[in-house]
């Protein structure tokens, strides 16, 4: 079945782009803002706790962010994060 119209056009045309990434062993993930900003708001308030010396609150939220399977590396140029 052809698409015709714009709508129908992109949603087979992000199918498609799926299938053929899953087919090469090639993996696609869409941008989750919502996940992407409520990590970033813990690694903040891990970094002010680490910062107040507060270690077990700092662990605490490291370990929430990684039950939402983020994993952080704590790096000399700040946290870096991805998924696991």
């Amino acid at each position: 079945v052809i698409p015709t119209s714009s709508k129908e056009l992109l949603i087979f045309a992000k199918e498609l782009f799926s299938e053929l990434t899953g087919v090469l062993g090639l993996v696609y993930e869409e941008k989750d803002n919502d996940l992407d900003g409520k990590v970033e708001e813990l690694i903040a308030a891990r970094t002010a706790a680490r910062k107040a010396k507060d270690f077990a609150k700092a662990d605490s939220i490291r370990d929430e962010i990684a039950a939402m399977g983020i994993v952080l590396e704590d790096t000399p140029n700040g946290v870096k994060w991805h998924k696991k």
